[in-house]
C-alpha cells in the first residue's frame, strides 16, 4: 500500500517547512520505547517512527500516513489523542508531561507520558504538531533498589483512596524533598503526584467498566475530593468523561 499522493504532498510541504522534523524520524525510529509522530491541519499523520507504527498495530509506515487516529485507533483512544491535538491547534500550545491512560478491549491498562508541540513556518503559522509519548511500562523493581522508598511507593499504591499528603510520605522515607522527588521518578517515570493520580485513576477505570455505581460515589471511594475534579482528572488522562469512558466501554 503506497501513501496517497495528497499525503505525500502533504508531507513534503511540513518537512519542508520545518526540516528537523525528517532527521527526528530518522532518530526516533532508533528508539523502541518511545512513540514519536507528526499530525498535518487535518490531524492525519505525516511521520512516524517504527515504535508508533507498531503500537498502531501496523506493518508499515505507510499503512499510517494520511490516516487520522479515529481510523487506526479504537475511539475510546482516539478520543484522548484528538483532546490534544485540538489544544497544539486552536491555542498553539504545548502539551508537556501529560499522564495517559489507554484501554484495552480485554480491559488491560498501559500508561504513557506524553509531549506534543506546535510546528510553525518561518512567519509563524501553526502547519502541524510534532509528539511523543514515553511508554511507562517497566519490568518489576528489585526490592534493594527501592530501599526506603519500598514501603512508601506501596502505600501510594495501595492506599490511594486515602487522603494521603505526599510530603508526609516523603518524610516517611528519610529523604529530604528534592530527593524524594529526584528518587521517585528516576524508578517509575513519574512524579509522586503523578503516580497518586494514576493509582486513583487505574480504580476509577476498573469501577467504571465493572459496576454501575454512580460517578459521584466512584469519586469518592477512589480518593477525589469531589465529582468535578474526578471528571475533570479523569478525562485529562484518558481525554473521555467518566460517563463517556463507562460507555464507550461498554461499547466495545
Amino acid at each position: 500500500m503506497r501513501s496517497p499522493p495528497r499525503t505525500r504532498s502533504s508531507r513534503d510541504a511540513i518537512f519542508s517547512s520545518a526540516p528537523g522534523l525528517e532527521a527526528a524520524e530518522a532518530l526516533f525510529d532508533t528508539i523502541g520505547d518511545v512513540l514519536f509522530c507528526v499530525k498535518d491541519r487535518s490531524r492525519c499523520y505525516v511521520a512516524a517512527n517504527e515504535a508508533f507504527v507498531r503500537r498502531a498495530g501496523l506493518s508499515h509506515r505507510r499503512e499510517l500516513l494520511g490516516r487520522t487516529a479515529r481510523e487506526v485507533f479504537p475511539a475510546i483512544l482516539a478520543a484522548g489523542y484528538e483532546q490534544q491535538d485540538d489544544e497544539v491547534f486552536s491555542k498553539g500550545a504545548t502539551v508537556s508531561d501529560r499522564l495517559e491512560m489507554i484501554t484495552q478491549a480485554n480491559g488491560g491498562v498501559g500508561w504513557f507520558v506524553s509531549q506534543k508541540v506546535a510546528v510553525k513556518n518561518a512567519v509563524g503559522e501553526v502547519i502541524a504538531l510534532a509528539g511523543i509519548s514515553r511508554d511507562l511500562h517497566k519490568g518489576a523493581v528489585d526490592g534493594k533498589e527501592l530501599g526506603a522508598l519500598a514501603g512508601v511507593l506501596d502505600t501510594l499504591h495501595r492506599d490511594c483512596a486515602k487522603p494521603l499528603r505526599i510530603e508526609r510520605l516523603a518524610k516517611k522515607s528519610g529523604l529530604s524533598w528534592s530527593q524524594f522527588q529526584r528518587r521517585v521518578r528516576a524508578i517509575t517515570g513519574l512524579t509522586p503526584r503523578q503516580l497518586l493520580t494514576k493509582s486513583r485513576i487505574e480504580m476509577a477505570a476498573q469501577a467504571l467498566r465493572s459496576s454501575d455505581e454512580a460517578l459521584s460515589a466512584v469519586a469518592f471511594d477512589c480518593g477525589f475530593y469531589d465529582q468535578a475534579a474526578f471528571s475533570r482528572q479523569f478525562k485529562s488522562a484518558t481525554g473521555l468523561t467518566p460517563g463517556e469512558y463507562r460507555r464507550a466501554f461498554l461499547g466495545m
